[in-house]
């Protein structure tokens, strides 16, 4: 790293002149105030409307997927310029840049609980098994009868045979004209899936409340995906103004016209059409080279625009470390052996395992990095002696302790109740977010990632102690319900924005409890909402005709474990055991060379997220970044760097405006036009 990066480096980049140091010894002072809901509720309704239709009914625009959401980053930009219009009128301020903040903290928890955080993949996997069971399969057999009858608007049948409940045969084939919806029947299962959900919440919370002084502070991580709202919110970046920047406005014309020309063709076969994502496949045809698992450029010039910010570094180790997992296939077919899939994930058995391995030394070297500070938090919550002040947190230490042993509880306590054995629930659960989520969330913190998807499941792990076929059916179902709600598809993890809000409440100056109750609000509003909507297209369109992934996902998930249930699940093999060594030795190596010299540039964590979905579709954006980012502060050094932030900027607020925009015309296009656009374009972030 030279000098003209390690001076960007040491300082927050929206802000150098709010650094940590100044956060922990002046105490926030602005608060909630009501107007701020005046304004969020009406939002968050609409894009919650918003975010199901567009993921589910437009289908190639997919809000969902991103842990920094469109529709909530572009209605930013829209309150922040109606807010500056009526100050002028008004002259006097209306809303302050911390009840702007408030606003897009819940619109932000409202993107994703309405898409892949939580309902898009809560309500499909209720209906899933008696439609799709039958006498071949044997679904109701093997896994319907073990569902817990409060969390299923049906009565579970172990009958093969039998005929599909009418509720569910209407969800999955829609009603019939003049039918009415039977939300009824979903009422009670929702209410006790949002009992668990809200465990997982408040126990997310906990955490975020814990590790905000380590990484805010401490470790002084970078938290990317706040550059651009804070920009918005402050009318500021890098010293410089953010609306009336020209070279904000370029990068937003730029990346409006590639998108609106897409859009264009899209819908009029005879336009052109601008390539944003190209794949290699066909370029490899031959042994060795065609046993990769894929290799495509994906141009986000989103993607490109946060990793901008990123160190370099980091940057190249993103890139290199994927195309290493296609070197690993490369090296694999020459000595002999054969690339598996994990099956669950973009991952190979061992490339899997491996990412496990890495995750474990991630989390020691985390604990052991930590292990001063976390003692400094028990003695503040239980002790007489109080070395940190806590008055500033999300909650107080002890709240956040006690709260955490309470929110794990009730996730036991509740799996137990649905027929799931407390210590597998204790085990796959915990795995989950104590390990995994904290993982994904680092990546964000640390990395930008725009998504959050892993190489494996806590099952994973768990078939390397036990084989899964003897954990009996009802066990195997609960966990299959688990991995299709919460854990095979990482994105819209409710952790890594709870992190993003407490930074930008510390560099706005704003009470972190202000957030609780705006925050709360948003989860139930969302979650009514989009359950609302996402029941009505069902019922309405029929769920075969929207968006597949989520029948996809529940599919994977329920027939594997189906199969372990039947007693069919393959044992762990060596290359299992193997991946999972060579993960943990490799990420110790690295993390040790990166605690002994500055100069080495390969980071552990992006040896640990190399073979994901995520890495797959954002590795080339970061390699554009990355060579970028180095022309730049080799030849025009930190002023340079910073006289292009607002056009990096702009590029990502257009690519998201667009993807807005779109989804809009083809709600709104008939009233507004008189004609229908029919899709969106496909946005590189799929």
């Amino acid at each position: 790293m030279n000098s003209a990066e390690t001076a960007t480096a040491s300082t927050p980049i929206t802000s150098p002149a709010s650094a940590s140091a100044l956060r922990s010894r002046q105490r926030a002072v602005h608060g909630l105030r009501a107007r701020v809901f005046i304004v969020a509720l009406p939002l968050l309704v609409g894009i919650c409307f918003l975010s199901v239709y567009a993921d589910m009914v437009a289908k190639s625009v997919q809000f969902g997927v991103l842990q920094l959401a469109p529709p909530a980053v572009v209605a930013l930009f829209f309150v922040a310029l109606c807010n500056r219009a009526l100050t002028r009128l008004l002259r006097r301020e209306w809303l302050a840049r911390t009840d702007v903040l408030i606003v897009y903290a819940m619109l932000l928890v409202g993107v994703m609980v309405s898409t892949r955080g939580v309902i898009e993949k809560l309500i499909p996997p209720l209906a899933h098994l008696p439609y799709f069971s039958n006498r071949d399969n044997k679904l109701n057999e093997q896994l319907t009868q073990h569902l817990p009858a409060f969390a299923v608007p049906f009565t579970p049948s172990a009958q093969n045979n039998a005929p599909v409940p009418e509720v569910i045969r209407g969800y999955f084939e829609a009603v019939s004209q003049g039918q009415s919806v039977p939300y009824a029947a979903w009422v009670a299962p929702l209410l006790a899936w949002f009992a668990l959900i809200g465990c997982v919440i408040w126990t997310f919370a906990c955490i975020a409340t814990i590790l905000r002084r380590q990484w805010m502070d401490n470790e002084q991580l970078r938290f990317p995906l706040t550059t651009l709202p804070l920009a918005i919110i402050r009318d500021e970046v890098e010293g410089q103004p953010f609306f009336s920047n020209r070279l904000m406005w370029m990068g937003f014309a730029f990346a409006t016209i590639v998108f609106g020309i897409n859009g264009l063709a899209a819908n009029f076969p005879d336009w052109p059409r601008l390539v944003v994502d190209l794949n290699l496949s066909s370029l490899f045809t031959e042994r060795p080279w065609n046993a990769t698992e894929g290799i495509t450029l994906y141009l986000s010039l989103a993607a490109v625009g946060f990793a901008f910010f990123l160190p370099t570094d980091l940057l190249f180790s993103l890139w290199f470390f994927f195309l290493m997992t296609r070197v690993q296939d490369i090296a694999a077919v020459q000595f002999g052996a054969m690339p598996t899939g994990i099956g669950t994930h973009n991952a190979r058995i061992w490339t899997g395992y491996q990412a496990a391995g890495a995750y474990l030394v991630l989390i020691a070297a985390q604990l052991r990095i930590g292990w001063p500070y976390f003692k400094q938090v028990w003695k503040t919550a239980f002790g007489r002696d109080k070395p940190l002040d806590d008055s500033d947190e999300l909650m107080s230490y002890r709240t956040a302790l006690i709260g955490l042993a309470l929110g794990f509880g009730g996730i036991v306590l509740w799996l137990g109740i649905a027929g799931m054995n407390p210590l597998l629930a204790a085990t796959q659960m915990g795995i989950y977010l104590f390990f995994i989520a904290v993982v994904m969330s680092r990546t964000v913190n640390e990395a930008g990632l725009l998504m959050t998807e892993t190489s494996f499941l806590p099952t994973h792990l768990i078939r390397l102690v036990v084989p899964l076929q003897n954990l009996g059916a009802t066990n195997l179902t609960i966990m299959g319900l688990l991995d299709i709600i919460f854990i095979r598809d990482l994105r819209g993890v409710l952790l890594t924005s709870l992190m993003d809000d407490q930074k930008m409440a510390g560099e706005l100056k704003l009470r972190q409890r202000s957030l609780l109750l705006p925050l709360a609000i948003a989860v139930v509003v969302a979650f009514v909402v989009a359950a609302y909507f996402f029941l009505r297209f069902s019922y309405t369109m029929g769920h075969l005709s929207l968006y597949d992934y989520p029948v996809g996902n529940a599919r994977n998930m329920f027939g594997r474990a189906a199969e372990a249930a039947a007693g069919g699940a393959p044992l762990p093999d060596a290359t299992a055991y193997g991946g999972l060594a060579f993960g943990i030795a490799v990420a110790t190596v690295l993390a040790w060379m990166r605690a002994q010299f500055t100069w080495f540039p390969l980071h552990p964590l992006a040896f640990a997220i190399a073979p994901t979905w995520t890495m797959f579709v954002f590795w080339f954006p970061f390699f554009l970044a990355w060579i970028t980012k180095s022309l730049v502060l080799r030849f025009g050094g930190i002023n340079l760097f910073r006289r292009l932030a607002p056009f990096m900027l702009g590029m990502i607020l257009g690519e998201f405006s667009m993807a807005v925009f779109w989804a809009l015309m083809v709600i709104w296009s008939p009233t507004l036009l008189g004609f229908k656009f029919t899709t969106a374009p496909g946005f590189p972030w799929p």
